[in-house]
């Protein structure tokens, strides 16, 4: 079942609910960046910004939908159900990304979609996306970009998340979360263990024995109570 959502406080602090996207503080990131301000007067359905808690489906793998979610905070985990039952993350995606893009082609999710933290996204039909794709040829050329993104993601992933030694593999891993999600330059807050073990297709006891080391060996240490890291020993020039 999913979870609650609520309107979530765009960027721009005076706007709640409808996404206003002429205001949108990270429009440049988004979809529609290039969109000028008369074209939103011609949109279809609604634009609505949410704000989603850790945990929210999104979407089933499987499920055929109407609609994609254009990620403004957060990270979303794309998780594949394999024959055997057994779940893999293949994916994680982060701001200005976008989920679901396999409703526009009319087929089923390829995915299951589940919010890794509370997260911040806009949620666009695909009837309004493929008329204005229709409207604007430019715009197919951003959603085709958003798609290359993807297939660059899932190359990098199988070719340094999925094979090789696991120390490998996880300190692969923290520079890939250092990259999209850092807080300063050398910092990065961990997610759950079991979800981070999940992207390296490791088992649990194997990602926190080798976090353990790196602990030891001075090239990560934890900041504060929380789930910060900071990430000096993987930092050129820093120690």
């Amino acid at each position: 079942m999913k979870k609650q959502r609520t309107r979530s406080l765009c960027t721009n602090p005076q706007w709640l609910g409808r996404s206003d996207c002429k205001q949108c503080g990270i429009r440049k990131m988004m979809l529609f960046s290039d969109l000028k301000d008369d074209d939103f007067d011609q949109i279809l359905e609604p634009i609505d910004n949410f704000r989603y808690p850790k945990q929210t489906l999104f979407y089933n793998q499987g499920d055929r939908g109407n609609k994609v979610y254009s990620i403004r905070r957060g990270f979303v985990k794309l998780v594949q159900t394999q024959l055997d039952g057994s779940q893999r993350i293949l994916r994680l995606l982060g701001p200005g990304a976008i989920i679901g893009l396999e409703a526009l082609l009319g087929k089923t999710y390829r995915h299951t979609a589940i919010a890794l933290q509370e997260v911040d996204v806009c949620r666009i039909y695909t009837v309004t996306l493929k008329r204005l794709e229709a409207e604007k040829p430019w715009l197919n050329e951003k959603v085709m970009a958003h798609w290359e993104q993807h297939l660059t993601t899932a190359d990098r992933w199988i070719s340094e998340l999925s094979s090789g030694a696991v120390r490998s593999r996880v300190l692969n891993l923290l520079k890939y979360l250092l990259e999209i999600s850092g807080d300063n330059r050398d910092t990065v807050r961990f997610f759950g263990y079991e979800d981070m073990a999940s992207m390296l297709g490791t088992s649990r006891e194997t990602f926190s024995r080798t976090i353990g080391e790196l602990k030891d060996e001075g090239i990560i240490s934890k900041v504060g109570e929380g789930r910060l890291y900071r990430l000096t020993g993987l930092i050129p020039g820093k120690s």
